[in-house]
């Protein structure tokens, strides 16, 4: 029996009672070993009287004890069964004890136990979603005197809520990057295995020679410190693994396969292939030396409906010539993605051939793991996340250093799995941003990423679970702050988690968004932490829950951010607490609560700073000093508070309170210069500096734009009536006003001071729309009539060509409708075209 029981130890690797797991004979004693030195080294120290007094197991984390080396082997190049040597550099394992110094402050690693391995593939229907917890996310110290661009509250401080106990919340990785448990990778082969020591050629063709050689359930061995240049895709086989002997972990020791120019596809591929294992191998894919081409792929390729249990751990893959480092494919399950170092890829968009950016990790196989990986410079996203339904991702470190990033982490695509990202986890991931600008920092949803589509409905992703990531700014040893536009956006999502993600002190979020549409539909939220799209209507967050940090507004393309001083900046309510002396500033204009208690908008110029308009609002605040200029979040009001909230001066008073839509303030460097607008309608609510548009500008039936005369004596509105006529109504009083206005209008409080034309019948037009066109020609075109023009301005075909569409209060001189050069003159203009 004992026979039988040491035979079935040695086939697994056990060892028996008489030989060790190389086969030899060992008398082992734990104070006197017997092993020969390891590769000619001298015999080791006797080990300390306090060390463990059993032999080291080959199924322990790979970390041979130094006490007790293992046996030097000989190998050839042929075949064989006999295991390679434990490496003299092993991939350390499961950590015992670290400091975390260089990657942010982390809990005491031996404290933290092991994250679950990922689960084994099944069927997707029966996947029971992580319920969340019951305890609240902690709270969160708010500083409301803002900088000069006001910033959300500071997440990075916490304070108990109530009696409620906190449970112990640790953000950002748990594991440094490298070190995640991987105790199911053995360091000996996969039954038959080859070391490719003596090749007749250091190419990929040998490589590929030698895997066909080998065939299925086999590992190819290359030899530490060795060079391949790569011609043409190496394939591999199912159940194969291609590793550097010994699993070194050093860059400087491991096998590097080198894309050479010509080499087209993938440099690697493991597509449909089960049971494959690459380990501690170098790819580099030749950006830096060849350059972008669009007909190469990713550097590595796995996944695949037969790709299940792929494992690809503690490699290096940087300089994609195409789109990713490493793309998992959709169908598999059971990927494991782990502590490998990958980037930089690809380049921003402000490199001299237009970047063509690159991801880390590319992944949307089901069930699946990617954890401990670090992931520096990926230009596109660090690690994508295509659905990819049950998979953790987990103690993941992605950088920014020397070049931009669109987004860290990205869970963005609605495709390959129609939305579905039920059971996906993003758990314990930091994210670094050391030196260059990081757009997004976890962007969540479509929207964050694309402009959401008008003419077909939003396609909203489901299930995932975004939990204590971290987003922080450079070491403490090395000073500084890391400059984002956003870090936790969110847009159309359902059944979402998002709760105990964190952001550090250290980590500025601004940014310039004026690349985006001046459309009032389609502005986005200002730059913060945590923001989040509004619910759209009968279409809302159903079981989701967010931290409450989060700030909400509308979210369309926010990638389409760029670093510095602002041009244009769009606020939401809440977003706005000036207290006195405080300002906003873009990179011209500034929009200040100055010492005197008035509000004004300046302007910069060559002569300094100059004013272009005043609220006349300084009387009602002299000698209140705790006076503060918001943007009211409950009513969208613009007004000055004093410290209990009581409004002493309402810059919108022409409004109705509350306003019940969803309204934007939007500040620009170029003219319109303050803007305040209500996004559903499009309508215009006010703009005391006057309102212009450029070409190609478009509107039907129902928006508005409204302009108050100084001190409010009246309200102009102009807008398309339902006969197609684009008229401009002034108030009798003071009536207030809302997005919406109801025709005919009452006569009572509105009389015509100008119409576009007469119209002969009452035949409903509301389908017409009135356009700005590239000629500089104002039209009406019927929707009644087939398009047919119903009027025009006729300031098309002059030179210098009218540009801009202008609405003003009519006071000095100025027509309240007029097609302007950009030097001003006025090819048309509605100026003494009164009526009744």
């Amino acid at each position: 029996m004992d026979d039988l029981a040491n035979k079935f130890k040695n086939k697994l690797g056990f060892g028996n009672d008489r030989q060790n797991v190389y086969g030899q004979s060992s008398s082992w004693h734990p104070q006197y070993p017997t092993q020969p030195p390891l590769y000619g080294q001298p015999p080791p120290p006797p080990p300390p009287p306090n060390y463990a007094s059993q032999p080291h197991s080959p199924y322990a984390p790979q970390q041979p004890s130094p006490y007790y080396p293992t046996p030097q082997h000989q190998y050839h190049a042929g075949y064989t069964n006999a295991p390679p040597p434990v490496p003299t550099r092993p991939s350390p394992a499961v950590p015992a004890q670290s400091s975390y110094s260089d990657f942010g402050e982390a809990p005491s690693y031996a404290s933290v136990p092991p994250p679950p391995v990922a689960p084994r593939p099944q069927d997707n229907s029966r996947y029971n979603r992580q319920e969340p917890s019951n305890v609240p996310p902690p709270m969160v110290k708010s500083d409301t005197r803002p900088s000069v661009t006001p910033q959300p509250p500071d997440p990075s401080v916490s304070r108990s809520t109530g009696s409620v106990p906190q449970a112990a919340v640790v953000t950002g990785t748990l594991y440094k990057p490298g070190e995640y448990p991987t105790p199911d990778l053995f360091p000996f082969p996969l039954s038959k295995h080859r070391v490719l020591t003596h090749p007749s050629s250091f190419t990929s063709a040998a490589i590929q020679q030698a895997i066909d050689e080998l065939g299925p359930h086999s590992t190819l061995y290359l030899p530490p410190r060795t060079r391949w240049t790569v011609s043409s895709t190496i394939h591999l086989k199912p159940h194969q693994e291609l590793a550097t002997l010994g699993y070194p972990t050093e860059e400087t020791e491991i096998a590097w396969l080198e894309a050479e120019e010509g080499c087209s596809g993938n440099v690697l591929k493991a597509f449909d292939m089960p049971g494959v294992r690459i380990r501690n191998v170098g790819f580099d894919g030749g950006r830096e030396k060849y350059g972008y081409n669009k007909e190469n792929d990713c550097v590595v390729q796995l996944g695949g409906s037969r790709g299940f249990n792929q494992v690809i751990d503690r490699c290096i893959i940087r300089h994609p010539r195409q789109w990713s480092c490493l793309q998992a494919f959709q169908g598999a399950e059971n990927i494991r993605v782990t502590n490998n170092r990958l980037g930089p890829a690809g380049y921003d968009e402000d490199a001299e051939d237009g970047g063509h950016w690159a991801d880390g990790i590319s992944y949307a196989a089901q069930n699946g793991l990617v954890a401990g990986n670090l992931v520096e410079d990926a230009t596109d996203g660090g690690i994508v996340i295509f659905g990819a339904p049950g998979t953790l991702v987990t103690s993941n470190t992605i950088i920014t250093r020397t070049r931009m990033g669109l987004g860290a982490i990205n869970m963005v695509d609605y495709g390959p799995h129609d939305g579905n990202y039920l059971g996906t986890r993003v758990i314990n991931n930091t994210i670094r941003i050391e030196g260059s600008y990081l757009k997004i920092g976890i962007g969540q949803g479509p929207s964050v990423w694309f402009t959401p589509p008008n003419d077909k409905p939003r396609e909203y992703i489901r299930g995932a679970v975004v939990k204590r990531n971290l987003i922080t700014g450079p070491a403490a040893k090395d000073g500084g702050q890391g400059r984002a536009g956003y870090g936790f956006p969110v847009s159309d999502v359902e059944d979402w988690i998002c709760t105990e993600n964190e952001v550090s002190s250290n980590v500025v979020f601004g940014g310039d968004m004026s690349e985006m549409s001046r459309d009032p539909r389609h502005i986005s939220i200002g730059p913060g932490p945590f923001v989040k799209a509004i619910p759209r209507e009968g279409q809302g967050p159903k079981s989701s829950e967010f931290q409450h940090e989060f700030v909400e507004g509308p979210i369309a393309r926010l990638i389409a951010i760029r670093p510095g001083a602002p041009r244009y900046q769009v606020f939401w309510p809440g977003q706005i607490a000036l207290r006195i002396g405080d300002s906003i500033a873009l990179q011209k204009i500034r929009l200040a609560f100055d010492t005197d208690g008035e509000v004004r908008l300046r302007i910069r110029t060559e002569r300094g700073d100059e004013v272009l308009w005043e609220a006349e609002c300084k009387n009602h605040v002299r000698g209140r000093h705790d006076a503060r200029l918001v943007f009211e979040q409950s009513s969208g009001h613009l007004d000055i508070v004093d410290g209990a909230g009581h409004v002493l001066f309402d810059l919108t008073p022409h409004l109705i309170h509350p306003l019940n839509t969803a309204v934007a303030l939007s500040l620009s460097d170029e003219r319109p210069h303050l803007v305040l607008s209500a996004i559903e309608s499009g309508s215009v609510l006010w703009a005391p500096t006057g309102y212009e548009v450029g070409y190609q500008w478009s509107i039907g039936f129902g928006p508005l734009v409204y302009q108050t005369a100084p001190r409010y004596t009246h309200i102009f509105v102009a807008g398309l009536n339902p006969l197609g006529q684009y008229v401009v109504l002034k108030s009798i009083g003071h009536p207030l006003v809302g997005p919406i206005m109801s025709w005919p209008p009452d006569e009572s409080m509105w009389c015509i001071v100008w119409k576009s034309h007469e119209v002969h019948n009452q035949e409903d037009d509301s389908q017409s729309r009135i356009i700005f066109q590239g000629d500089g020609n104002l039209v009406i075109y019927s929707g009644r009539e087939h398009g047919r023009a119903l009027w025009a301005s006729g300031s098309c075909g002059r030179q210098p060509p009218a540009t801009r569409l202008r609405w003003t209060d009519g006071e000095a001189g100025q027509g309240l409708l007029s097609c302007m050069t950009d030097e001003g003159q006025a090819w048309w203009s509605s100026q003494g075209k009164t009526v009744g």
